[in-house]
């Protein structure tokens, strides 16, 4: 079985920062091994999760950000998408980069806690989907 092609959120990446304890944490745990799937980000993304990682808001140090990134950057396959999305521009726009690393990466799921993107339910045949769902997905993960 070949391995299903993830696009995760900004948010979900921060969520497993903040919670090494969860389901999301393990879901980029196996990023790493690349078990149950093949991850994929874009330097957008990235730089959008080392911004809102470095806010006073979240606290963590400079260091523990350089460390989750450099983990991330190890885990995902990383690409420059080409073509552009403008799909959300009412509410969040920069939720765009989202679909934009999805179409690139070929991917057969976007997983993410965003309600503009969850509302779209799909996206070109790729699934969007919460992150309390990925349970049911990869049971493995427990």
């Amino acid at each position: 079985m070949k391995p299903v092609r993830v696009v995760l959120d900004t948010n979900v990446y921060i969520a497993a920062a903040l919670n090494p304890q969860s389901i999301i944490y393990k879901i980029v745990e196996d990023s790493a091994s690349q078990y149950l799937a093949k991850y994929y980000s874009s330097p957008e993304i990235l730089q959008e999760l080392q911004d809102k990682l470095e806010s006073p808001k979240l606290g963590f140090s400079r260091a523990d950000v350089v460390r989750w990134l450099n983990r991330l950057e190890e885990a995902v396959t990383i690409l420059r998408p080409q073509q552009k999305v403008d799909i959300l521009t009412e509410r969040d726009p920069d939720d765009n980069k989202i679909l934009e690393c999805a179409l690139e990466a070929k991917a057969d799921l976007i997983i993410t806690a965003d309600r503009d993107l969850l509302s779209l339910n799909e996206f070109h045949d790729i699934k969007i989907m919460h992150p309390t769902a990925v349970k049911y997905l990869f049971p493995q993960l427990k």
